[in-house]
């Protein structure tokens, strides 16, 4: 005997009623999520670079894509945002080499500041007399790290250790070549400097300062 229309009917719209169920569930883990993460974000600090880069990392680590494909990165911060770079046309009588254009800086974002997370391999060359260069700051997530530079904090044994557990350090002289990825994609956090835990992430193979950055409402 087959299945009559009224069954196959209810069937359907039972089917139906979970799929609803499943995606409102995943809204609501999603809001909470959310929700969860900026609470724990830092919203002022006296030490600005060091807050905008941990709430960074925290939801790249979290939210972000990238932070699945790889296992060390780089972090840069900068208190200044500008608007996209044009590229203008110069006096050739200017330079020797017979260039005719260049990048002029786009204007000035008040009160933002800026996070850039990428994935990046490069050996840093180490020795005793240039130890002082390297990286000093980092912190290690889910066993991926993140480093950067800090000009506050001294090059420590333990950071020396840590690149070089991730071999990131090399002592020859000869510094290897790496090739250059135009279409590697870093993950670039904008900040309200008056609240840090208003943000807006982009992700892109674009140069920070080469692009427009997002509107942020930091007066609210």
């Amino acid at each position: 005997m087959g299945i009559s229309f009224h069954t196959k009917f209810h069937i359907k719209m039972l089917g139906n009623m979970k799929v609803q169920k499943i995606l409102y569930l995943s809204a609501l883990l999603l809001m909470f999520s959310c929700s969860s993460l900026k609470k724990s974000m830092i919203t002022t600090s006296e030490n600005l670079q060091e807050t905008a880069i941990h709430n960074a990392i925290l939801d790249f680590s979290t939210n972000c894509n990238l932070f699945k494909k790889d296992s060390v990165f780089s972090v840069n911060f900068s208190d200044s945002v500008f608007n996209a770079a044009n590229l203008v046309r110069v006096d050739e009588r200017n330079y020797k080499d017979g260039r005719t254009h260049e990048w002029k800086r786009g204007s000035l974002y008040d009160g933002i500041v800026s996070v850039e997370i990428s994935a990046f391999y490069y050996q840093h060359f180490y020795s005793e007399e240039t130890k002082e260069k390297l990286p000093s700051r980092y912190v290690i997530k889910d066993s991926k790290l993140f480093y950067w530079w800090d000009a506050d904090y001294p090059v420590t044994e333990e950071i020396i250790a840590v690149l070089w557990k991730y071999n990131l350090l090399q002592t020859d002289l000869i510094i290897p070549e790496f090739p250059i990825n135009d279409s590697q994609k870093s993950a670039h956090y904008y900040f309200c400097k008056n609240d840090l835990s208003k943000y807006r992430r982009v992700v892109t193979n674009i140069g920070l300062g080469y692009y427009s950055p997002p509107i942020l409402n930091c007066n609210k």
